[in-house]
């Protein structure tokens, strides 16, 4: 009965910290965490500077619904040409995204195709590898196949690194196609409250940013002083962040450096993103935690906040099984348990708790100043309930591999824009 009384209240516990965490940050951005960041990007972007030389790396496999808008915009990018390389990494695709990159690069000197044979390694972490080695640039920047830049993108995410100490940066992802159906609208709230809010607050309040692996810039020494893109994680931005952040090098967010991609349409499709998500993600809590904890150039608040990071795709697994373990002590009565008196007492948080999330929504729409698009807001609970099976299957899946020794592999999303 202990055994079974403390899986529940461990999953109360991770339960309540994520969700004071998530009414703090909203509490941060609600009174004025955006206007703050505003005028850090208007002072970066009046500035006037000699340009680094970059090299935009795009990871592709399979792409060829997207590329060609993806390079369009790339092309149009505001940077002076001679500083500017982009980096087409076509990996094994099947189908026309090689052509379409190999198009694009004989009518711009500026682009390179990279195309990897099916004897590569496979994996982003790999492709991105490969793009990286055949680059000079001290700066690389990240984008996702599916992605469209606006022109003046390029020298927001490359502004900061004019602080030696920022090894790395990071932009905000917005829907392009937040409007297709239920799904994709909350999927768009998901991402304000995401960036708007949870990335914003951490950066105003000097905790731990993230480097997302897209519309985001890194140094090439800081990457080189980590130890570069390791190969078997599925999450390889999460596992970069963490060693940048062990390495002293500092992790910019820009909320206004804004950039447009596609998320999933289809229930299934998120699925297996999040399942991703998940595997890649408790990939680092096993290999990052202690580390985190531990460090000493970590404060207490940036260790806490990079504890809570860590365990966010624990929280859905840990939590579906106290459901289940609470069932035989409610059948047996808990009220005589320690259980019982403690769950007398979290009771009233708990329900306070699960509005968590609503409140970062809203707070983020406000700040965006579209209000509107919280009308779907009562449909929350069915992505997020698909996100709980998936966080909990991507963490079954981390098990098997890791006792049989299967390696994970690239799982494409699926796209949808017309090509």
């Amino acid at each position: 009965m202990i055994v079974l009384e403390s899986v529940v209240l461990l999953a109360i516990l991770m339960g309540l910290c994520l969700a004071a965490r998530q009414y703090a940050l909203a509490w941060r951005v609600a009174t004025g965490a955006i206007g703050e960041c505003r005028l850090q990007l208007e002072h970066c972007a009046e500035k006037d500077r000699d340009w680094p030389t970059v090299s935009i790396l795009v990871p592709v496999h399979n792409e060829e619904r997207v590329l060609e808008g993806c390079l369009s915009a790339m092309t149009a990018l505001d940077y002076p040409a001679d500083k500017l390389t982009i980096v087409v990494i076509n990996d094994r695709s099947t189908d026309r995204s090689g052509a379409i990159a190999d198009a694009f690069a004989a009518r711009d000197a500026r682009i390179k195709v990279l195309h990897r044979d099916r004897m590569a390694r496979p994996g982003k972490a790999a492709a991105i590898a490969d793009g990286t080695a055949i680059t000079s640039s001290e700066i690389l920047v990240l984008f996702d196949a599916d992605y469209l830049p606006p022109p003046g993108l390029l020298k927001e995410l490359v502004t900061p690194f004019e602080d030696e100490k920022v090894g790395a940066t990071m932009g905000r992802v917005v829907p392009a196609n937040s409007d297709a159906n239920v799904l994709t609208r909350l999927l768009d709230l998901e991402r304000r409250a995401g960036y708007g809010v949870d990335q914003t607050g951490r950066a105003l309040w000097n905790l731990l940013p993230q480097f997302g692996g897209t519309v985001g810039g890194i140094r090439r020494s800081a990457l080189e002083a980590v130890g570069g893109w390791r190969m078997g994680h599925l999450a390889e931005d999460t596992d970069l962040t963490f060693r940048l952040v062990f390495g002293g090098w500092r992790i910019a967010y820009l909320s206004h450096a804004r950039c447009h991609e596609e998320v999933p349409e289809e229930y299934a499709s998120r699925f297996r993103q999040v399942r991703r998500w998940s595997y890649g993600h408790n990939q680092c809590l096993f290999e990052h935690l202690g580390s985190v904890l531990r460090s000493p150039q970590l404060s207490f608040a940036q260790k806490l906040d990079g504890a809570l990071i860590l365990i966010f795709y624990l929280f859905p697994a840990c939590a579906l099984l106290s459901t289940v373990v609470a069932v035989p002590l409610l059948a047996f009565g808990i009220d005589d348990t320690c259980l019982g008196v403690l769950w007398d007492f979290f009771e009233p948080l708990l329900a306070i708790a699960v509005l968590a999330p609503y409140a970062q929504i809203m707070v983020a729409a406000r700040a965006d100043g579209q209000r509107h698009v919280i009308r779907v807001l009562p449909l929350l609970f069915t992505s997020a309930s698909l996100s709980v099976l998936a966080s909990v299957a991507g963490l079954a899946l981390l098990a098997r591999n890791s006792l049989t020794g299967l390696t994970p592999e690239w799982d494409k999303t699926r796209r949808y824009r017309a090509a």
